[in-house]
């Protein structure tokens, strides 16, 4: 009876936080939108300083660098941080909004932000999963919910038996029941 409770709850709790992957990937991904759209009006202004200027990004950069004066050095060095920047938020924000569902965590790994992924959970609000995607992640968390509850029963019972074999105590013989 208490087994059958346990499993119970190991498999509501799985797919509870399981469901919960697709609303924060959908939540991560916007943000992660919302810094490359920020990242590319950087890149733009970077390029209008050069067109104003009348030169290319590659001549106005170089210029930057050659100028002799740390101040112009450091500009040139953020510059090109800030293009490096937009060209990998790019690059993860289409990995990610092209993976599918099954590839989804595969792709989040790969393309993770430490810095957005704390911005993400810190403000993440649990949501119904109420799509298809969400219910299969449902379905997987029930399974791994339960394969970790096994995991842990089967765990304790090694070590308790190891326990009983060093200190000589003998287990119960379940026969006699």
């Amino acid at each position: 009876m208490i087994g059958r409770i346990v499993n119970g709850i190991a498999a509501a709790l799985g797919a509870v936080i399981f469901a919960q992957f697709p609303a924060f990937y959908q939540q991560y991904l916007q943000r992660l939108g919302g810094r490359l759209d920020q990242a590319k009006l950087d890149v733009d202004r970077i390029m209008e300083d050069a067109a104003t200027l009348g030169r290319t990004l590659e001549a106005y950069i170089q210029e930057l660098l050659a100028s002799g004066t740390s101040a112009a050095r450091l500009a040139a060095k953020r510059e090109l941080e800030r293009m490096d920047n937009a060209d990998q938020l790019e690059n993860a924000y289409q990995a990610l909004s092209e993976a599918g569902p099954f590839e989804r965590p595969f792709a989040f790994a790969q393309h993770v932000d430490r810095n957005l992924l704390q911005e993400t959970v810190r403000i993440f609000e649990p949501a119904v999963p109420a799509t298809l995607e969400g219910l299969l992640y449902a379905g997987v968390g029930i399974l791994v919910g339960l394969l970790v509850q096994w995991g842990c029963e089967t765990g304790g019972r090694r070590v308790a038996a190891t326990i009983n074999r060093k200190t000589g105590l003998r287990e119960p013989d379940e026969s006699q029941s």
